[in-house]
């Protein structure tokens, strides 16, 4: 009995690591997008707009969004948000920055990138997007010129 337990183990584990290349790869994306956050420039400039809570009658919430050059941030900021830091809503990079790993430096050729991330959900000429049906987040890479010419991390929000 038990060997047969193992046996169906096996037989679903490759399903199972098929299944789920893309919430492998955005997982990955998401930590470098946080080591991003993490130190986003010698001197970020932030800004602030008030935005009413959908969910909550009267609350004011703010919408932060954060530029340096070649990138800029915005984050959802709410008390009785089960994040109150702060919950990513998009990254946007146009330049390299040294948190980012060298497959993925705009200006680079991406070498390295499929191998490193897996196959893209979507393969355009111009871009690819890895996103996933089961998470709300989508990573897109665009292209100029065979290089890397901006990333983007969008996050959805109720």
């Amino acid at each position: 009995m038990v060997s047969r337990r193992v046996g169906w183990l096996l037989l679903c584990l490759p399903l199972a690591g098929c299944a789920s290349q893309q919430e492998q790869a955005l997982h990955r994306l998401e930590r470098i997008a946080e080591a991003v956050m993490k130190a986003p420039c010698a001197e970020p400039d932030y800004s602030y707009r008030q935005v009413e809570n959908s969910h909550v009658p009267g609350l004011i919430d703010e919408i932060e969004t954060l530029h340096c050059p070649g990138l800029e941030a915005q984050s959802y900021l709410s008390r009785e948000a089960a994040r109150p830091e702060g919950m990513p809503l998009y990254l946007h990079l146009e330049r390299p920055h040294p948190r980012l790993p060298a497959f993925l430096q705009p200006g680079s050729t991406g070498e390295g990138l499929e191998r490193q991330l897996g196959r893209p959900t979507e393969r355009h000429a111009d871009h690819w997007r890895y996103s996933s049906a089961e998470t709300t987040e989508a990573v897109t890479i665009s292209w100029r010129e065979g290089r890397i010419r901006q990333l983007r991390w969008e996050w959805y929000l109720d």
